[in-house]
């Protein structure tokens, strides 16, 4: 399983940069298992990034979205419109998902609002072991 974790508030608002509109888009497989990027991760970062840019006085339109896989085209098709209609397009998936969504939706910005750590196996609930760097230099 792919397992990532969240970029702090303060390294994904300096990737936002000025944008006045955006979207966070959520990914309903591996991040949302290991609680980084799901539906409820991406409307949790919403609605601190449009605390965040009330509190310092910044007009900005936040929205999210969650898609099954950010990694097949298919389900991308679905927030086609709502790409859009905003300047970034925030992912919340590996970075397979972040490559998938900027390949698709050429015009759009997309900036990854997760780091993916490693390949991985869960030892209990919210606790992940490393097996695998996806180095590309397996030994068997």
């Amino acid at each position: 399983m792919i397992v990532a974790e969240q970029k702090s508030s303060a390294e994904t608002r300096a990737l936002i940069g000025d944008a006045k509109t955006f979207l966070v888009v959520g990914c309903g497989t591996y991040v949302t298992i290991c609680f980084a990027g799901g539906a409820r991760e991406a409307a949790i970062v919403a609605a601190c990034l449009r605390i965040s840019t009330k509190l310092d006085n910044q007009a900005k339109r936040v929205t999210d979205v969650n898609v099954q896989r950010q990694c097949e085209y298919e389900y991308l098709d679905q927030i086609k419109e709502q790409t859009k209609n905003v300047e970034v397009v925030l992912s919340l998936g590996c970075r397979i998902g972040v490559q998938a969504i900027a390949e698709h939706f050429t015009d759009s910005w997309v900036i990854p609002g997760l780091n993916t750590t490693f390949l991985g196996m869960p030892l209990e609930q919210g606790v992940w072991a490393e097996r695998c760097a996806a180095c590309g230099d397996c030994w068997g």
